[in-house]
């Protein structure tokens, strides 16, 4: 076979099996907190279903509309929720992982424009097996989802004001990770 015909064949070989990587995870339940104008920053959460054999890991996620993205997590500490930036989430082979208020998430960060319920936002995941997936993120008022609230041990996520913290100016590496 001639080399060119080789490299084509691996080219179209490894974009196969990005293609099975992508159908090993499932995204389902997307939503991003809607924002007042004002606000620099909101969160997104969501559902990811490992559906292969190997445990992965989401390693970083990305948006058009937002200058940062980073994924967080939140602890008690005394009578206080702190939120603290994370360096990836286990997704375990066959396990779901809920990224929701509370608890796991993805903030977005310096937002480019307003997130008013109705919007929808391009988000892309990473994970560590390199592959990227890309997710449609409707964008929902939170304020009157109590459903949201109830599952995550009555924290109201949905009412914390994201657009008064400074993540930029948080010292990440003081906090457990």
């Amino acid at each position: 076979m001639k080399p060119l015909a080789m490299r084509a064949l691996a080219i179209f070989a490894g974009m196969a099996v990005t293609a099975l990587q992508a159908a090993d995870v499932e995204i389902k339940g997307q939503y991003a907190r809607a924002v007042p104008a004002v606000s620099t920053n909101s969160a997104a959460f969501l559902t990811i279903t490992n559906k292969g054999k190997q445990d992965i890991k989401l390693i970083s996620a990305d948006s058009p509309c937002a200058a940062r993205v980073e994924l967080h997590g939140h602890k008690h500490e005394g009578n206080m929720m702190k939120m603290f930036k994370l360096e990836d989430i286990d997704i375990p082979a066959g396990k779901t992982e809920s990224l929701g208020s509370g608890g796991n998430h993805i903030m977005l960060m310096g937002l480019k424009r307003p997130m008013k319920a109705g919007d929808e936002v391009d988000i892309t995941l990473h994970f560590s097996d390199g592959d990227a997936v890309d997710v449609k993120v409707p964008v929902k008022d939170l304020r009157q989802q109590t459903e949201d609230t109830t599952h995550h041990g009555g924290m109201d996520h949905g009412s914390m004001d994201h657009g008064s913290i400074d993540h930029g100016s948080m010292d990440h590496s003081k906090m457990d990770h």
